[in-house]
């Protein structure tokens, strides 16, 4: 029994978050969720009372997945040169698995950012050990005087930015869909190399 019925709610929070994903919160309806679920809408609101509370969930859980998938790898014990294309790699990586995930977040923090604050504050990245690293470097005076988290947002400024704007680029540079993931790929070895670049020769 309650193996059926977490699977339920797997079925539901994937097809909310497709829905979601699309429309928004305000576009969205419980009965399309219900229908993406394979499921009635009363079973559906048996798990969750409110469109607004589904949507809390699913949009608190993508941002979590979203932002503390990263922590893993920014704890690594390797260099911080190494971590940067391992970093950059992993957000292009999941961008490409759910390309839409990114201006979902990005529109629902623009439009409700006090409500998720805490999640942006609390996400760790601050207490990393490439953070550690990137301060130490900079007071060894063997990279440029930056503040560490501005690197981070560089990295992620620079991979999620792609996929937010995919229809513009694709008209801009007569991208086709058959090279979009060469392009993409290609981002990961030029966003490390300038970084790198930008950090270490001053």
């Amino acid at each position: 029994m309650v193996e059926e019925q977490k699977s339920t709610e797997e079925l539901i929070f994937n097809a909310a978050l497709s829905v979601f994903q699309r429309k928004g919160l305000a576009g969205a309806r419980m009965q399309e969720i219900a229908d993406e679920a394979g499921i009635n809408k009363s079973m559906l609101h048996y798990y969750f009372r409110s469109k607004e509370l589904l949507f809390r969930q699913v949009f608190l859980m993508s941002f979590k997945q979203f932002s503390a998938s990263i922590i893993p790898l920014l704890n690594q014990p390797v260099s911080w040169e190494e971590k940067i294309p391992l970093v950059a790699g992993h957000y292009i990586s999941s961008m490409q698995k759910n390309p839409d995930l990114p201006l979902f977040i990005i529109n629902e923090l623009r439009h409700h950012p006090d409500e998720f604050v805490n999640i942006v504050t609390h996400n760790g990245i601050r207490d990393t050990l490439f953070i550690s690293q990137l301060k130490e470097g900079i007071e060894k005076g063997e990279i440029r005087k930056i503040q560490p988290i501005q690197v981070m947002v560089s990295i992620i400024s620079e991979t999620v930015f792609p996929f937010i704007a995919r229809p513009m680029l694709m008209h801009m540079t007569k991208l086709l869909d058959t090279n979009w993931d060469t392009f993409i790929e290609n981002r990961k070895e030029i966003i490390s190399e300038m970084l790198i670049k930008y950090l270490k020769e001053f």
